[in-house]
């Protein structure tokens, strides 16, 4: 009968955990350029919530968890946003970033401490009036605040989804969102980014982002009128502070 070594054991033992440790902690690294499509660099560029482009519009990321990402947002206010695929996980990515045709910023008005009879508050900072007949529910996750709007009709329920919290969301929708859709437009706000399509099996989309310290709005349906209801709501939405930023 074969007999090994209990230390040969105990140093084959140690080898495979580290090169399994190694494994999981091992560094992704993705650097490259963004620049104008007459190659001009662009500076200040964010590259998703990880990095921004420095004078010559060079970037440097090197995390870990880049294995598990799958896109990445570059963006900068005077450029139309750009998602871009990181799988497979390039190791030179460069970008151009196509200047915008409007470059204004839709202003989110304050909010006035009226309230609309037959209609109740939802939201801490963007808030929205929502009529009560809608239904309505909210609740507390480990990392966030939720608050979920419906419309019934016909026995079906669409969703005007709402959350506040820094696992919540983001100014820009998952990239593997985006890459669903058919088509999309989008509008710069006072906060963030209002966003809105159709999905590639024919339904209306909208994410009204915003950094994760504000609540973030998004719904998806293919009911019409549960669309223009929810965007009736959504073009209301309001700044709840005694501060505008």
């Amino acid at each position: 009968m074969l007999s090994l070594n209990p230390q040969y054991l105990l140093l084959l033992f140690a080898l495979i955990l580290f090169c399994v440790v190694n494994a999981a902690s091992q560094v992704i690294t993705i650097e490259g350029h963004v620049r104008t499509p007459q190659g001009e660099p662009i500076s200040d560029v964010r590259i998703d919530r990880l990095a921004k482009t420095d004078d010559t519009g060079h970037f440097k990321i090197a995390v870990d968890f880049l294995r598990y990402w799958k896109t990445l947002w570059i963006d900068k206010k005077g450029f139309v946003p750009q998602i871009v695929s990181i799988s497979p996980t390039p190791s030179n990515l460069d970008v151009t970033l196509e200047p915008e045709k409007d470059s204004s910023v839709s202003d989110v008005p304050r909010c006035s401490a009226t309230k609309v009879n037959g209609s109740r508050f939802v939201g801490k900072f963007l808030r929205l009036t929502v009529p009560k007949e809608l239904n309505f529910k909210t609740g507390v996750d480990t990392d966030y605040i939720y608050y979920h709007i419906g419309y019934s009709k016909n026995g079906k329920t669409s969703w005007l989804r709402g959350g506040l919290g820094n696992m919540y969301g983001d100014a820009y929708p998952p990239g593997e969102m985006l890459l669903a859709l058919q088509h999309y437009s989008y509008r710069r706000t006072a906060v963030g980014i209002d966003w809105r399509g159709v999905t590639k099996d024919g339904k209306y989309w909208r994410y009204l982002g915003a950094p994760s310290f504000f609540d973030i709005y998004d719904y998806e349906t293919d009911s019409k009128e549960a669309a223009d209801l929810f965007d009736k709501i959504l073009d209301g939405v309001c700044f709840q502070s005694n501060t505008r930023l």
